[in-house]
């Protein structure tokens, strides 16, 4: 039985419609006709299609009457059918009548209900429009920026109008005119084609005399009248306007419509993306057509556009986002569901046949691409049947390979998938059951289109043609696949996992499922291996590519390196050794070595030196060497020399795979030497030939580091006195010799192995009895052999950060805390002193953040207990001090002291404070010195506090008196009678004595206070008495007399002239207040003023009665006699006439 036996449709006998790729176009010849009935009857309308369909008709329906017409948006990688689902959606919309009278939507084998009902609402919404129209067409791809001439063209060719601009503006002239049947029918009288004569429109004859004959005034003669169809309908340079074009449409609709109403319209843009291209221009001018027809065209038309890519996958089209509102995406489903019903459906009498034979080689099928991400699987036992001759697998080979050829959906399209698959298994019909369509078929049914659009360049598909020629068909269709698997995307999650390496080339390659391919195979691997030694492959690891010419230039650039390169014995022994060296420090340094019950961190110090390295004392030393510049029994001479005592570490690597690592030294230094030498090339092929380069030289680079791991790997380690250290990996043999190496290096390091340092620092901080207790020690605490030793490193004295470095050092190695530990218990317990900065550090107060800087010192005066009661008892009178805190709180005290003797005097009226030289020498001692020093001044300590005290609490008591009477004085002087008591003011304090047995300030208060309390009573009592008079006199004043109460009252508030306010003097605090407030000064002028003021309230008064009023002042002068007398009267009687010519006179 033969393929061709069990399909439903043999591909010999049936013919694909249309060669498996729509073509809108609106021609309807006979060829076209039968081409679109061959297409609807072969439609299926299921799936996305259906639901596409259904959903355009639906918005278009529910949109109509409003004031926006949504347009669609059809998107599908090429060959899933968007322009076979436009052109369908196209017939259905108009139900294209064919000659026979069958009309569209009858020839569509199936059709869901729901869209039969939509196809009906819309056929009633036609009849209450002007019919049903739908326009349809291709963008041409970017060759144009004229888009609304395009797209009106679409629309015009579809109302049978010219396509072209001038021409459709005539013939619409023509209709409005009602001139167009008379010139149509007078250019065909003339023998002529209408429509051609239209493309000769500024030449044609026989239109310029119809057009005379229908209107003699439109031109004098036929000559004029082609000049003045030029004038009125010019050639388009340029795109037409969106207000032009929206004219254009409308005028167009309705005269196509029945009855001169515009039909219920569909426009369809087909290729629109492939037509925006990289152009930000046309994507803008596409938006702003589809906004003019969605909102200005009374909801009537609806465009509908088409691209591969969904809107928000491309930037370009983001802009259309927000007119093309209705999304019908198309998927690789659809494509798969009409293949298998369109070609691979089966004869139902055969379909037992084909499942049986696939079971039957369900290993071979399974073994395709098994690993990678569209290897077999579950879902494939339901499909497989029906696929068969098609494979699932290499279906989705191939719909990854479709994808990854256009990814960007910007060139036009291949041939389509149907096409594809039709011409592959007409291939095969003939051939038996069992055969299967492989997968290097793609190749050869897009090579021609590839080499068109640039994405196979031309001289690789030539030399592929030649390999098929030299080295027969299986290298070539070898080359074929190489190539397509070689245009896969390997980013993330798009990286279905199919490489060109020999398993998966044979997977693809395999044609028959009941043959033995074993053979082919084999026979792939050969060729293979042939094809990468005569360079027409490139190995990539276990992969292959396609050589070019530039990676032939760039083989030959690394083979003249790798040949330089093996005459260099030097460059390869220093790469050998960075190599070798750097692989072993990783381990060493992998290494985290840590040492006892206190896990103290320790380091290796790496040498690669002549000879052996000499131990610092504080790491373990490793000595490596190699067996390219050392023997092994070199290694052990050298470490037996140094005895079993050596913390040192040897480790020999050996000689080993020798002439292999030379080689991959060599090939990785080479191809990075090429790498570096091309450069980054700007060529396809180029970045093709580095990219091949690159992975020799990762694969160079991983083979050599494998090697190098392999031999450092066997490195061999021995210790101190040449014994072997035998274990099952390197970090092992290090690890452990390490431990004995620091047992060798610090052999005191078990005197402070603990972890519980921590908490003896905290017992010692915090003063307890035994702070040793923690690490089991519960003797005096400088019997600690720590203690001991760092008693013993103080010596005469040393800085902490000193003795931290000697004891961290071997041979004891002991951790930081240790030594802290003992430093801040030894310093509490007062066998050490610390001094920080030349300042004794306080007992209690020495913490691990002062011992680096501080400055420690081995205590040797000794204090009695006795001794310590009376220090003691002496540092209570000052500080709160219990037993065995004399030596925390000494410093607080002697603080203390020295601020008692400040307090004890003082500025002058107080004494000089005394002197505390002596205090602050005991200041600068520390620990037992200090406390012996405080113990033998003891009695005279003691009488100072006394005497200091009590001057202390006698100054608070008596300077509260002082301040007043100090206060009071500055306001005594103008008082003669207060001279004496501020003479004994001024000598009690340039003498200093306000703190003498009698107090010779409080009588002096009490008389100064008397004098200024007397005197600012008279002054308050004089001013009252001025006050009232003055009141006195206004009250007798004519004018003062005519002023209401409240204009009284506003003229004594403006002067200032009131009454004063009684002085609060009942206290010396208060006096002294008022005093500040109002000095005794200030009272008297207020008293003086007071007859000025009251002038100032006549004048006022006058001038409020007499607004004109003013003053004048009478001449002073001394008279001696009547003759002085009139002389003075007449020259004032001169004067106060004068002064009424300005008004009325107030005399002054």
């Amino acid at each position: 039985m033969k393929i061709k036996d069990v399909l439903q449709r043999d591909p010999g006998i049936f013919p694909l419609v249309n060669q498996g790729q729509a073509r809108i176009v609106d021609s309807h010849n006979q060829k076209a006709l039968e081409e679109l009935r061959g297409e609807l009857s072969t439609f299926v309308c299921e799936g996305q299609y259906a639901d596409g369909v259904q959903k355009i008709i639906r918005s278009y329906l529910d949109s109509i009457g409003k004031t926006n017409q949504k347009a669609a948006w059809v998107s599908g990688f090429f060959g899933s059918g968007k322009s076979h689902l436009l052109k369908m959606l196209c017939h259905l919309w108009q139900d294209t009548v064919f000659p026979d009278g069958a009309t569209a939507r009858a020839i569509v084998p199936a059709m869901p209900d729901e869209l039969r009902e939509l196809l009906r609402e819309l056929d009633t919404a036609g009849r209450r429009a002007g019919g049903l129209l739908a326009a349809a067409g291709s963008l041409p791809s970017g060759t144009t920026d004229q888009v609304r001439l395009t797209i009106l063209g679409i629309l015009l060719r579809a109302v049978g109008l010219p396509e072209q601009y001038p021409q459709a503006r005539f013939c619409l002239w023509l209709h409005s005119q009602g001139y167009f049947d008379k010139v149509k029918k007078s250019v065909e009288t003339a023998g002529k084609v209408f429509d051609k004569e239209l493309n000769n429109l500024y030449v044609s004859g026989p239109i310029a005399k119809a057009l005379l004959a229908c209107d003699k005034s439109y031109a004098s003669s036929e000559a004029e009248a082609r000049q003045t169809l030029r004038a009125s309908y010019p050639p388009m340079a340029r795109d037409i306007t969106t207000e032009e074009f929206l004219t254009t449409v409308k005028e167009a609709l309705k005269l196509h419509g029945r009855d001169g109403r515009t039909a219920c319209t569909l426009l369809i843009l087909d290729e629109v993306q492939q037509y925006v291209g990289d152009s930000n221009d046309r994507s803008v001018l596409v938006t702003e057509v589809a906004e003019a027809v969605s909102k200005q065209l009374d909801s009537q038309v609806m465009i509908v556009g088409a691209g591969q890519s969904a809107l928000t996958d491309v930037p370009l089209l983001h802009k259309l986002m927000d007119r093309f509102i209705i999304r019908v995406p198309l998927s690789d489903a659809e494509v798969e569901q009409v293949t298998r019903k369109v070609l691979l459906h089966k004869k139902p009498g055969s379909v037992a046949d084909v499942r049986k034979l696939l079971d039957a080689n369900a290993g071979e099928i399974s073994r395709q691409l098994q690993g990678t991400r569209i290897g077999e699987v579950v879902e494939d036992r339901a499909i497989i049947v029906e696929d068969y001759p098609l494979l699932p697998v290499r279906r989705r080979f191939w719909e990854n390979c479709f994808r990854q050829i256009d990814a960007a959906g910007t060139h036009s399209q291949l041939r389509s998938q149907l096409r594809i698959i039709y011409d592959a298994i007409k291939k095969i019909s003939g051939r038996p059951l069992g055969a299967v369509v492989p997968g290097d078929e793609l190749f050869e049914a897009l090579a021609p289109e590839m080499v068109n659009t640039g994405v196979l360049l031309r001289e690789i598909n030539e030399r592929i043609i030649q390999v098929g020629k030299s080295d027969g068909p299986l290298a070539q269709r070898i080359c074929d696949l190489v190539f397509l698997i070689g245009k896969l995307t390997r980013e993330g999650g798009a990286d279905i996992g199919v490489r060109a390496k020999k398993e998966h080339l044979a997977d693809l390659l395999v044609e028959d499922l009941s043959a033995d391919n074993g053979k082919l195979r084999s026979d792939v691997e050969t060729v293979l291996q042939k094809l990468a030694k005569d360079g027409v492959l490139m190995q990539v690891g276990d992969e292959y590519r396609l050589q070019t010419r530039e990676g032939s230039e760039w083989d030959r650039e690394f083979r003249n390196r790798q040949t330089k390169l093996n005459n260099d014995d030097g460059a390869i022994q220093f790469q050998r050794d960075q190599l070798l060296y750097s692989e072993t420090d990783k381990i060493v340094r992998g290494i985290k070595l840590i040492q006892g019950a206190a896990k103290e961190p320790r380091q290796f110090m790496i040498s690669r030196e002549a000879t052996p390295p000499a131990a610092d004392g504080a790491t373990i030393p490793v000595w490596i060497k190699d067996g390219w510049s050392a023997s092994e029994k070199q290694m052990v001479d050298a470490a037996r020399t140094t005895g079993a005592t050596s913390p040192i570490l040897y480790v020999f690597i050996p000689r080993q795979s020798a002439d292999d690592l030379r080689r991959l030294v060599v090939e990785a230094e080479a191809t990075q030497q090429t790498l570096d030498a091309k450069g980054n090339p700007t060529g396809d092929e180029g970045r093709e030939a580095r990219q091949s380069m690159d992975s020799r030289h990762a694969r160079a680079v991983g083979e050599r580091d494998r090697l190098v791991h392999e031999i450092v790997a066997n490195a061999k380690v021995f210790q101190g006195g040449g014994s072997e250290v035998i274990r099952l990996t390197l970090d092992d043999r290090i690890r452990d010799s390490a431990g004995d190496s620091l047992v060798r290096l610090f052999p005191r390091f078990k005197d402070a192995d603990s972890g519980a340092w921590e908490a003896v620092i905290k017992r010692a901080r915090d003063g307890a009895d035994q702070p040793f207790q923690p690490v089991g020690h519960a003797d005096a605490t400088e019997k600690h052999p720590v203690c001991l030793q760092v008693i013993a490193a103080i010596g005469a004295g040393k800085l902490g950060g000193e003795i931290r470095k000697a004891l961290r050092a071997s041979p004891f190695g002991w951790p930081q805390d240790a030594i802290d530990a003992a430093l801040i218990a030894l310093h509490r317990s007062q066998h050490i002193t610390a001094t920080l900065n030349g300042t004794p550090v306080p007992l209690g107060q020495l913490d691990q953040n002062k011992i680096a800087k501080a400055e420690f010192r081995v205590e040797h005066a000794t204090l009695a207990v006795q001794d310590r009661l009376l220090v003691r008892k002496l540092i209570t009178q000052l500080v709160q001090c219990k037993s065995g805190e004399e030596g925390v709180k000494a410093t607080e005290f002697l603080n203390a002291l020295v601020a008692l003797a400040r307090a004890a005097g003082g500025n002058a009226p107080l004494p000089v404070p005394p002197a505390t030289t002596d205090i602050e020498d005991i200041q600068r001692l520390v620990g037992n010195e200090q406390l012996v020093a405080i113990k033998e001044k003891a009695a005279i300590l003691e009488s100072r506090i006394k005497a200091w005290t009590a001057a202390r609490d006698l100054a608070a008591k008596r300077s509260p008196s002082w301040e007043v009477v100090e206060h009071l004085a500055r306001h005594a002087g103008d008082l003669p009678e207060a001279k004496p008591h501020l003479d004994q003011i001024d000598a009690i304090r340039t003498q200093r004595l306000l703190l003498e047995p009698t107090d010779s300030v409080a009588p002096i208060r009490v008389a100064i206070a008397g004098l200024l309390r007397e005197a600012v009573n008279g002054a308050h009592t004089a001013h009252a008495a001025a006050h009232e008079q003055a009141m006195a006199t206004l009250a007798a004043n004519e004018i003062w007399k005519k002023l209401d109460s409240t204009q009284q009252a506003g003229i004594l508030s403006a002067v200032g002239l009131a009454a004063p306010v009684k002085p609060d003097v009942s206290s010396d605090e208060a006096l002294g207040r008022h005093l500040d407030a109002r000095p005794l000064r200030v009272a008297l002028a207020e008293r003086d003023a007071i007859p000025g003021r009251v002038q100032h309230v006549i004048e006022r008064a006058a001038k409020m009665l007499e607004p004109k009023v003013h003053s004048v002042a009478i001449e002073r002068a001394t008279l001696r006699n009547e003759e002085d007398v009139n002389e003075w009267l007449s020259r004032q009687k001169t004067a106060l006439l004068q002064a009424l010519k300005d008004g009325p006179v107030l005399i002054q």
